[in-house]
């Protein structure tokens, strides 16, 4: 019994990664943000773990590449803000990464590196969960950073509800369109009065994820009758959370997932 489940497990993703006709993107209405940035250092397996522990099962994180192509978990273009490092994530090799402290904003917890990707996927998974990583390349790794995070999910994930892939970056987007049409992208972006509709679709996207103080919660029923499922970032309010979702926003992104509940 146990053998046949797996084969059926074991057909299901291989039929997924062969493309299918309907993805089932598993989105749940709350998202943790960076896993739960107000909680826990952000883009860390603890802050994973911290939105988990809030009973969250779908985060979202920042993917960037080192000097020398390793995919870690990173927003900012240097190491200065986040980590006890400084300079260029780009300019910098994932040895000398992995010996900084990506916990600094949280002094008071044991220090941890940044986590690579691989380390990121292992865990979610282990939980049974989903997960949005937003690609965060530098000028001119755009492609080349899209490549590594398909090839790195490609390689690690094995659940049936894939890994949505988003960017703000449409050379990313292109990318990720071009070399893995059958993994979901998520179109982000924060310019108001764009036609994010259109714009995403043109792109082959699956989902809008938006900035939330562009909209209004009586907009939202347009934007899913596009047929895309709408994420809404970084909605920190209880009250505004819930505004959005009774307008029927797929998910919130939020740092707070202990006080934003649906």
């Amino acid at each position: 019994m146990h053998a046949m489940a797996s084969l059926v497990a074991s057909l299901s993703y291989i039929m997924t990664f062969r493309g299918r006709l309907m993805v089932d993107l598993g989105l749940p209405p709350i998202i943790g943000h960076r896993g739960a940035r107000g909680l826990a250092p952000e883009n860390t397996l603890s802050g994973l773990k911290a939105a988990f522990g809030q009973g969250v099962r779908y985060v979202e994180i920042d993917a960037k590449l080192t000097q020398d192509g390793v995919v870690i978990l990173m927003h900012d273009e240097t190491l200065d803000r986040t980590t006890n490092g400084s300079g260029a994530v780009a300019e910098t090799p994932y040895a000398l990464i992995h010996t900084l402290n990506a916990a600094k904003a949280f002094p008071d917890l044991a220090p941890e590196p940044p986590p690579t990707l691989v380390e990121v996927l292992e865990l979610v998974q282990s939980v049974g969960g989903g997960i949005n990583i937003e690609i965060k390349p530098c000028p001119g790794r755009e492609r080349e950073t899209a490549a590594a995070v398909i090839d790195v999910v490609r390689a690690t994930w094995r659940q049936p509800i894939l890994p949505l892939l988003s960017s703000f970056q449409r050379a990313s987007l292109e990318a990720c369109r071009d070399l893995a049409p059958d993994l979901p992208r998520g179109y982000l972006s924060e310019i108001e009065g764009e036609d994010w509709v259109a714009e995403a679709k043109s792109l082959g996207c699956t989902t809008l994820n938006l900035g939330w103080k562009m909209l209004t919660p009586a907009q939202v029923p347009g934007l899913i009758a596009s047929g895309l499922p709408l994420l809404l970032w970084t909605v920190n309010e209880p009250e505004v959370a819930r505004a959005f979702l009774a307008a029927g926003a797929t998910a919130i992104i939020t740092d707070r997932p202990d006080i934003v509940c649906a």
